[in-house]
Formats: structure tokens, sequence, C-alpha cells
């Protein structure tokens, strides 16, 4: 029990991290034109799609697909644009929520704050595909692909 807590806390923590690392590098002020200004300079909105995870320490779901989605984290970083939104309690909330403001995703995170252990893939801003309590690799291999395909 005490491994799963410890676990439990050491995953949270890196996913944390890095989802804190990928907002840092993909997310800068946007103009009114989908560009973004970095430095002075105008480049181009990252359109790559969003796997957005909501999740909580208290969920048994989140603690079940963790290590799928940790994993997939990792092997689809470079692909796909990462965010996890921690609905612990009332501080990860409303940092959550802020995130989700600054990343114009406060429809989504308003709609399924209150869904933990869901993970949805987003385009465009727009659900492709949404599941809850899902464990299976392969489930989300499929919608990361599909999502990276069009």
């Amino acid at each position: 029990m005490k491994f799963n807590k410890i676990f439990s806390a050491v995953f949270l923590v890196g996913m944390l991290m890095l989802t804190s690392a990928i907002v840092a590098n993909a997310q800068e002020p946007m103009n009114n034109d989908g560009t973004t200004k970095k430095d002075g300079n105008m480049m181009k909105e990252d359109t790559r799609p969003v796997v957005a995870v909501i999740k909580a320490e208290w969920c048994p779901y989140c603690k079940r697909i963790d290590p799928v989605v940790g994993g997939l984290m990792k092997d689809y970083a470079e692909k796909l644009n990462f965010v996890v939104f921690d609905v612990t309690n009332a501080k990860t909330t409303a940092e959550s929520k802020a995130m989700a403001e600054k990343l114009g995703m406060t429809k989504f995170f308003n709609e399924y704050k209150g869904k933990t252990s869901t993970v949805a893939v987003l385009k465009d801003k727009k659900v492709v595909y949404k599941t809850s309590n899902n464990g299976e690799k392969a489930d989300y291999v499929e919608a990361f692909d599909k999502a990276l395909e069009n």
C-alpha cells in the first residue's frame, strides 16, 4: 500500500513536470492571425493534436490509467501536446482552470473537470476521441495515430 502511494506521488510529480515543460514550450501569446510571438519573432501556431487528461490523486481509475498514459506521453511527446488537468483539490483545480484558460481550453475543462480518468484527443479544440476509466493501451495508440493521420 505504501509503495502504491509513493509510486503515485512520484508519477504525478513526473507527469506535472512533463506537462509544465510541454505547456511552457508550446504555448506562447497568440496573435489574431493564428500565429504566435516569441521574442518578437512570428512563428506558426503549434497545430499538433492535444491529449487532455483529467485526473485526481484520490481517483482509483486514474491510478489504473496512469502507467499506460504516462508511457504514451513519453512515446508521443514529439507528435502530440499533452495537458494534465489535476482536480485533486481546490488548489490544483484552480491551477488547472488557469492553465485551461491560458490554453484556450476553458470550455473543455468546465465540461470534464468532474469526470476524472477522462482522456480526450482534441484537434482544432474539438474532441475527436474521449474515453474514461480505460487502461487499454491499444485504444489510445489507435486514437493517437488516427489523430495524427489527418
